[in-house]
Parts: structure tokens; sequence; C-alpha cells
């Protein structure tokens, strides 16, 4: 399962689990329903943060894939994913395995040699990178580690170049950055602060989040792996970003699917069946060079195809 898959399989249970009147205060009089609904809040906000989390190590690992086999030679690589493939994967390494280890795997040793195999091949002509180069540096995924990935892959300005593709593509956050510290912030409350209160409204809104933060740094990486799968031959940041972000739009409205070039825009075709949409629309996109945003009718993201 991709990356992507898995997220939004998740969401969904986390969605149904968000819905459920155990989770809703009754009133605002403690009460033994207000504590254990508190819990239960506490409960999913760190999963909420897991899920994000995980994906973006999940993501990283797929992208990291691509540029091992798109035939790339290593010194065309960002001088910041040279460096993170060597010296920031042992120091990852080091780290995770001794919680490896601790946990009681078995094959912890293993994980070492093949990984340190990896690290070693790229000093040759064929090389795989390995899965702790980037976002792998603590046992948390940190909003710094969000803006070194992109960095690594020839991307500057971080949080604030995501929030320009989002604002493109309807993922309707004000700060995309603040959104990700405020879910780190109360996951790590609810897990280390017996007191803190939940507020639903947050829980309610964190599918939303995710899916813009999501989305948008799946759409940046992959944009930037289409370029460099596209011509090898060239430093991995001569390619031009903009280059490679272009949208297509399916915008629900009243029933049926708008196509568009840009949010309520003039629309190209309506479509009355959105699988039957994206089947006929994603075997073109990259040859078009273009991402699929499905949009709810709100002009918001609910999925995204490359």
């Amino acid at each position: 399962m991709s990356a992507k898959s898995e997220l939004l399989a998740r969401l969904e249970y986390l969605n149904a689990a968000v819905n459920l009147p155990e989770l809703v205060d009754i009133g605002i009089v403690p009460t033994e329903h207000n504590g254990v609904a508190n819990i239960l809040r506490k409960g999913l906000g760190i999963v909420a943060f897991n899920i994000l989390e995980d994906f973006i190590k999940n993501m990283s690992i797929e992208s990291l894939n691509i540029l091992s086999a798109s035939r790339i030679q290593f010194n065309d690589l960002t001088e910041y994913l040279k460096i993170s493939s060597i010296s920031g994967a042992l120091n990852s390494l080091n780290f995770h395995s001794r919680i490896l280890k601790n946990d009681g795997i078995t094959d912890w040793k293993s994980i070492i040699q093949d990984e340190t195999l990896k690290i070693h091949s790229t000093k040759n002509i064929v090389f795989e990178l390995s899965k702790y180069s980037l976002v792998y540096s603590g046992s948390n995924v940190s909003p710094d580690e969000v803006t070194d990935f992109i960095k690594a892959f020839g991307m500057n300005s971080g949080w604030a170049f995501l929030k320009t593709v989002s604002d493109e593509i309807g993922g309707g956050l004000p700060d995309l950055a603040q959104a990700y510290r405020n879910a780190a912030s109360r996951r790590n409350s609810s897990a280390h602060t017996a007191n803190f209160q939940y507020d639903h409204l947050w829980l309610a809104n964190v599918k939303n989040e995710i899916i813009a933060i999501a989305a948008t740094l799946d759409i940046v990486i992959t944009a930037r792996c289409r370029q460099v799968i596209a011509d090898p031959t060239i430093k991995l940041d001569v390619h031009n970003i903009q280059d490679a972000l272009n949208f297509r739009f399916l915008e629900l409205d009243n029933g049926i699917y708008r196509e568009t070039k840009q949010i309520a825009g003039r629309s190209r075709k309506n479509w009355p069946n959105l699988a039957n949409a994206i089947n006929f629309l994603q075997p073109s996109l990259i040859g078009r060079n273009e991402f699929l945003i499905i949009l709810n009718s709100h002009k918001r993201i609910d999925d995204w195809h490359s």
C-alpha cells in the first residue's frame, strides 16, 4: 500500500471515530461522561498526529527510492541530501537502532547492516539511499524536518513555499506550519499532561488539516521526482519546480463534478460520476505534467491524484 493510500484509509477510520457521540461533551459541568470523552479525544489527538507523521516518513522512503532508481548521479543530488544520506543517516540509524534493541526487535543488527550498506553505496555509480536519510532524526517528525525534507529536494522557503502551493490547490489553512505545530503540541500535551483538555472542535478539523498538509507535501515532492525521472542527467536543483506544478480540478457542485483548470474557474466538462472522471483523466496526468485535485462543495481538498 502506498503512503497516500494508507493515509486516506486511516483518515476514514479517524473521521468515523471523531463523530462518535461518546467523544462529545454533554453540557459544561464536569461529569463522568465528559471525563471519559476527553480521555478518548486525547487518545485520538495522539493517533491523528501519528497518522500524519507516518505518512511523511513513508512518503520520504518512497521518494528516496525513486531517486535511487532514477539513474541520477549521486553528485547531482543537492548538497543537503548528499550530507543527509551519509552523516545524517548514520546519526538517525544510531538513534533508532537503540530503540529497536530496547524494544526487543531481534533483527536490529541486520537492519543496521542493511542500512549501512546503502550508505556505503553512495560512493558508487549505482546507489540506494537509506530510509534514515530524512525525517528520522528523532522519535517524532518536527516542523524543521519537514522544511529539511523539501530542502533536500532542492526547494527552499520551507513552509512558506508549501503554503503557496496549498493555497493554489484549495488547502484552506491560513498557516500550514502553525497547523502542524498546533497538532504536535496537542499530541504532546495529550500524552504528557493528565488534565489537558482536548477540544472536540480540534478533532473535527484535524482531518482537513492533515489532508491539506499531506497533499501539498506529496505534490511538491512527486513533482520534483517526475522532473528527475524525465531528465536524470542534470543536477536535481537545476529543475524549475514551478514547471511541474500544474493542476486540474474536479469540483463538487450540486451533485456533479466540474472539471476546471483553476478553482472556481470555467468548467471544461461536467462529470456526473467521480470515478469515471478520475479513470478518464488520471492516465494523462503525467503526460500533461498535471495533478488532479478533488474538491468538496466548500472548495477544499478531498483527494488528489498524480
